[in-house]
């Protein structure tokens, strides 16, 4: 079986050319007794890492999901009344506990910092991997929120940091635009630390799709003509002072305290802590 390797520019109006391409070309398949259309073995190359959240193009995105998701990873952490706060449908994945299963700042929380000083002692170095799948967990049965996440990679290659992520399965409507927006975050954060710019982002996956509910709604994407909207980067020094800006932000939103962000807040936490509250604010 051929790999699918589709280019895009970037997160927006590629991502919008990556939908109808899955809608156009993907093979018809029903796991679980839904219908979906698929492609498997996809890489998807991202060459503009900045801009990777589509908004603007008739998907509804909600910027307060991205932010939620950015900072967990992040941070190390997971936030659930939080992030069923922004995202009430997320409601659906928790355990009988009130927590999810597979949430990724969990699994990673004591990796990327390590990751960090490995790119930094040999650039050339191939083991820059972050593990997310964890068969000790992920094959006990019956759970509600398996990740789509087997691991990160990142490679100094030309003097820049490339990612390369690898998914199970991933929804190119209800997953994929946060996802390239969340790790595109954790590259951004680590090429800072770094001091190097960050290169290409690829996304390979095993089974690419969209459900047959979705199918109307890909059809009718637009690609918007309106300047991106400047996204701010995480940025610092070291992974535990990105790691704290993360936080701070999760911690604003948790409160609601938007006086917080005047209350020495760097500009890029407040992005991502006014993009929480509004959503929150807007259920």
């Amino acid at each position: 079986m051929d790999t699918a390797i589709i280019n895009i520019p970037d997160g927006v109006n590629g991502y919008v050319d990556l939908v109808q391409h899955v809608l156009k070309y993907g093979k018809e398949v029903a796991p679980r007794g839904m219908k979906t259309r698929e492609i498997e073995d996809a890489i998807i190359r991202i060459d503009d890492v900045y801009n990777t959240l589509p908004l603007g193009v008739g998907r509804g995105t909600v910027s307060g999901i991205g932010a939620v998701e950015a900072c967990q990873l992040i941070a190390g952490a997971s936030t659930p009344k939080l992030v069923i706060a922004i995202g009430p449908q997320f409601a659906n994945y928790t355990e009988d506990n009130g927590l999810f299963h597979g949430a990724y700042g969990i699994r990673t929380q004591s990796q990327y910092a390590p990751i960090v000083e490995r790119l930094k002692a040999d650039p050339d170095t191939r083991q820059a991997v972050v593990t997310i799948w964890n068969p000790e967990l992920d094959l006990l049965a019956n759970k509600r929120d398996y990740p789509c996440t087997i691991l990160h990679q990142f490679r100094i290659r030309d003097n820049k940091l490339n990612m390369s992520v690898y998914m199970r399965s991933n929804d190119v409507w209800l997953g994929a635009a946060y996802d390239f927006f969340q790790f595109t975050r954790v590259q951004l954060a680590i090429a800072s630390i770094l001091g190097i710019k960050p290169g290409t982002y690829h996304h390979h996956v095993g089974s690419l799709h969209i459900y047959e509910q979705h199918y109307d709604s890909a059809e009718n994407l637009k690609h918007t003509y309106e300047p991106y909207e400047k996204i701010p980067a995480m940025v610092g020094t070291s992974w535990k002072e990105v790691s704290d800006f993360a936080m701070d932000a999760l911690t604003a939103a948790i409160h609601h305290e938007e006086q917080m962000l005047l209350r020495g807040l760097h500009p890029f936490e407040q992005w991502y802590a006014n993009a929480m509250i509004k959503a929150i604010k807007k259920k």
